[in-house]
């Protein structure tokens, strides 16, 4: 082996165009593929960065109609924590927005309410002091706060006296007891916290609003079938409790959550993995090809090895040793090339991948990489080089030796070899190609669908309102008019408006009943509808059209009937044959929540265009809007603890140039912050991140593949044109002309393109026809795409073929018949 190996280099090294054109091939294609694979490792197979993180679970409920979804209640929370016998370290977490009320002006951080169980149960470290007692975790507990070490280092200088010391959270004392650290599980939530509070659920709670994920940990020796079968089997004790707080044939169930966490990217990273391997496989027939024309040069080497005593499994093994030297060769330079690309495309945007850190950091080069790199490296090597190596042993001895050169003066029909791998690169290319338009014309669908709102100057901004302040809505409706009127005064504001829930940013789903129609024997029977609250001035600032009756005006306070607005959806499904404007609606009174026992019944006034208010996507569903200052007090404090409340302004022009005023003026009203500030183009972007990354990695696939599939076809045509040059001379003093020549050469490179395209146009449509469900907005058979791809591929093949027939239109006759 040691002997083959520095033979290996010898030869390598005598023929270094050779060696450098299928390094660079290989580099190509084993980088990309070394590079996806980094992400799905970060992704999908590295551990996370926490103590047992195989027993971290989910807690989640199977509606029993094939949707888990992880939202739970204060009453499904108490229930699990009892499921003593399987679980531990049961948790409730929430994050919100609040206010540091003890400085010159207001600070808005970043918190989270979590339960005493929660530093457990997701790895949370203590650095200094003690996290929450259970009495603290009560309704009526002491108001502690852990604060976060990056707030402590930032905000208070790493002072080590912190502990016992008081700071005022939304306006209200709270005690410092401890200082955190930082955990994966965390940060993959929720993201780095300032402070951690209290949630304080009563214990003997009958609130069943699914408004927060629960947490938990398997007791040591417990498997999660065991603690499934548990959860399963405590639903019914659950629904004797509590009968109306689960939909019929709803179970419990729980995942674990690194599967939880990445179940939605999976099939991304998966197909791109897949999409990148046919890369690959075209790069290896390139790299075959030029092994082959390598083999017809050293036909004589190989026949004096054979005569001097080389037995046919010797020579193949010499030869794969060099296949594998070059493939070695190229996976170390592709993986160095793949990780910088990766890492620099992840630096623009991490897409919303989880797991990969900011920037994408968690995506390096470790074991499993390098031991993918290494194993994809020596397969390809083998790929590749064992059939231009058995071919190459195989030459007749006799024949080989009788010949006065390197050249084998064959043409191209003794090319078959070759002319069959070009095929397939071509076939592979088409796949890819189509593959990639259809992608990227479902993401141009996505993009430019009727999204039912204009995103176009609009600026949004969150405000934490929580605290004894605001604890009653009519403080909250002051405020929020205050800062309006004086936000609707600022120079270059157009329009205005607060919000609960931002389109494509998420919103609540509620429970809705018609008055008069018969009751729901059934909750599950209920209308469900999206919810959303919202004060004047909405529909205007995001040009949602009012298709009958009225908008919101600053006059629907608490003091003015109740009313609300339905969109279009909402009212042909629910109105077929009737007028909602003549209607009243209940809404919110099935959901098992105490918080909307005060709940008005609400005249409809008004139905407005339908949005795409939860992805772009998903088609719009029934909506409901309720003006803000109209809210019950309970629900007022229910929503201010579930999200911060959304300031929306539309702009005359560039909205970025208003932010600063803009969040000066609500200082001057409110005296509170502002923060996470972004425009509504910014919101439509990142709802679409994911997709655009895999677009944009499907493009790069794509045109590689295509210029690879160019570099096969154009290297036979001339490997096959060089071969030729006698017969060519002949023809020519015959009597053939140019343009004869050049066409004959053009028609045989293009049989071969021409082949591979119609194979990959049928593995193509078949391929669609399966993943199909990947698609929107377009049909999997566009004909755009299986028109433009073979247009494309079919021009690129013709330019790769029509160089090597020009250079064959002028071989001088004399010069050629003189040859050898």
């Amino acid at each position: 082996m040691t002997q083959d190996l520095w033979y290996g280099l010898r030869q390598l090294r005598r023929s270094p165009g050779f060696a450098l054109t299928a390094v660079a091939t290989l580099a190509l294609g084993i980088g990309a593929t070394s590079a996806i694979f980094s992400v799905v490792n970060a992704v999908l197979l590295k551990p996370l960065g926490i103590p047992d993180a195989d027993r971290l679970l989910v807690l989640m409920t199977d509606n029993g109609k094939g949707e888990v979804y992880g939202w739970a209640s204060p009453t499904r929370f108490i229930h699990w924590r009892n499921q003593t016998s399987v679980l531990q370290n049961v948790s409730a977490f929430r994050p919100v927005l609040i206010n540091y009320t003890g400085g010159e002006a207001a600070e808005q951080w970043r918190s989270l309410e979590a339960s005493a169980e929660t530093f457990r149960c997701l790895g949370i470290p203590v650095l200094q002091g003690r996290t929450f007692t259970p009495e603290e975790d009560l309704p009526t507990g002491d108001r502690v706060v852990v604060i976060g070490r990056d707030l402590w280092m930032r905000r208070f200088a790493n002072d080590p006296g912190i502990l016992g010391k008081t700071i005022s959270l939304n306006g209200e004392a709270h005690t410092v007891i401890g200082v955190a650290g930082d955990s994966a599980a965390l940060r993959e939530f929720f993201g780095p916290q300032d402070v951690y509070v209290p949630f304080r659920i009563d214990p003997n709670t009958k609130d069943q609003g699914v408004n927060f994920p629960i947490m938990a940990r398997l007791k040591p020796g417990i498997a999660l079938e065991q603690a499934k079968a548990r959860l399963q089997i405590s639903t019914g004790e659950y629904r004797t409790r509590f009968p109306d707080g689960l939909d019929q044939g709803a179970t419990f169930t729980a995942r674990r959550f690194h599967e939880e966490r990445v179940s939605g990217y999976r099939a991304l990273l998966l197909s791109l993995l897949g999409a990148v391997g046919l890369v690959l496989l075209i790069a290896c027939a390139n790299v075959a090809n030029l092994l082959l024309a390598r083999a017809a040069g050293r036909r004589r080497e190989i026949a004096i090895r054979a005569a001097t005593g080389a037995g046919r499994g010797r020579i193949v093994r010499q030869l794969l040793t060099e296949s594998v030297l070059l493939s070695l060769a190229g996976g170390a330079l592709g993986l160095l090339l793949g990780h910088a690309g990766i890492r620099a495309l992840l630096r623009v945007h991490t897409a919303g991948l989880p797991l990969v850190g900011q920037d994408g950091v968690a995506v390096t080069i470790d074991w499993r990489v390098m031991g993918f790199a290494l194993a994809v490296s020596i397969l390809t090597g083998i790929i590749f080089g064992l059939f231009p190596a058995l071919e190459s042993s195989r030459s007749d001895l006799n024949s080989m030796l009788k010949e006065t050169s390197g050249r084998s003066g064959t043409g191209l029909r003794q090319n078959k070899a070759r002319a069959a791998l070009v095929v397939s690169e071509v076939a592979l290319a088409v796949i890819l190609l189509a593959t990639s338009a259809l992608a990227m014309r479902s993401f141009v669908a996505l993009y430019k669908v009727d999204r039912g709102f204009d995103a176009k100057n609009v600026l949004t901004m969150y405000m934490s309102l929580i605290g004894p302040k605001f604890s009653k809505s009519a403080g909250v409706a002051d405020t929020l008019l205050a800062g309006l009127e004086r936000v609707r005064s600022t120079p270059g504001v157009v329009a205005a408006t607060t919000t609960c829930c931002v389109p494509l940013q998420g919103n609540y789903d509620l429970d809705a009943q018609i008055v008069g129609r018969p009751a729901p024997s059934r909750p599950q029977d209920a209308i469900d509808a999206g919810w959303t609250m919202a004060s004047s001035g909405f529909f205007d600032v995001f040009r949602i059209p009012v298709k009958r009756g009225r908008d919101f005006t600053d006059r629907d306070n608490a003091g003015a009937p109740p009313v609300a607005i339905i969109n279009e959806r909402m009212a042909n499904q629910y109105w077929k044959d009737a007028d909602p404007l003549k209607d009243r609606i209940m809404i919110g009174r099935g959901g098992g929540s105490p918080a909307f026992k005060d709940e008005p019944v609400r005249q409809i006034v008004g139905i407005v265009g339908d949005i795409r208010d939860e992805s772009l996507a998903d088609s719009p569903r029934p909506m409901i809007y309720v003006p803000q200052a109209q809210l019950p007090d309970a629900e007022t404090v229910l929503f201010a603890h579930m999200g911060p409340t959304g300031w929306i302004i539309r702009t005359q022009a560039e909205p970025q140039r208003l932010i600063r005023d803009i969040r000066e003026q609500l200082r001057q009203a409110t005296g509170l912050p502002v923060g996470e500030v972004q425009s509504m183009e910014e919101v439509v972007s990142r709802s679409t991140a994911t997709q655009r990354f895999g677009v944009l990695l499907m493009s790069v696939f794509g045109s590689s593949a295509l210029l690879l599939a160019a570099v096969g076809i154009y290297g036979l045509m001339a490997y096959a044109v060089e071969q030729r040059r006698q017969e060519i001379g002949i023809r020519l003093a015959l009597g053939a002309t140019a343009s004869g020549v050049r066409n004959m050469v053009v028609r045989q490179g293009m049989v071969l393109a021409l082949s591979g395209i119609a194979i990959g146009i049928a593995a193509a449509l078949a391929l669609a026809r399966l993943i199909a469900g990947s698609f929107f907005g377009i049909s999997p058979h566009d004909p755009m795409v299986f028109v433009s791809v073979p247009l494309i591929l079919g021009a690129v093949a013709l330019l790769a073929v029509w160089i090597p027939a020009s250079r064959a239109s002028r071989v001088d006759a004399a010069d050629s018949l003189r040859y050898e």
